[in-house]
């Protein structure tokens, strides 16, 4: 089983569970061009916030405040972040790349990509 992360800010109290994209484990978030450049956006977006990558195995917490159970009250923004770049024009929704035959409408992984090269 692979370990899972989503990036927290813990200022806020959200994260980014990249929930419909095609990543879970570090290396995908890191290496896929479209959830990297969320990252580095969110994070630019909120440059004064307590903001760090979380796994869904481990028993991290890389705050000084909080701890893991309190992500299950913290707000889950992914959608709200992708469509706001949608709307900039950075990424392109080109609907669903794949979709669950058992339950179509809460597992599938969206087909989005970066318009350009980011600034």
């Amino acid at each position: 089983m692979t370990v899972g992360y989503s990036l927290v800010n813990n200022t806020k109290k959200e994260q980014i569970i990249f929930l419909h994209l095609p990543v879970n484990t570090m290396g995908e978030i890191l290496s896929n061009p479209l959830s990297a450049y969320i990252v580095k956006w969110y994070k630019a977006q909120h440059h004064n916030d307590n903001v760090d990558f979380v796994s869904d195995t481990y028993d991290d917490w890389p705050f000084v405040n909080g701890s893991r159970s309190d992500l299950e009250h913290y707000k889950e923004v992914t959608n709200k972040v992708v469509d706001s770049l949608i709307a900039q024009g950075i990424i392109l929704d080109k609907g669903i790349a794949w979709r669950d035959d058992d339950d179509p409408d809460t597992i599938f992984i969206r087909d989005l990509s970066l318009v350009s090269s980011p600034k």
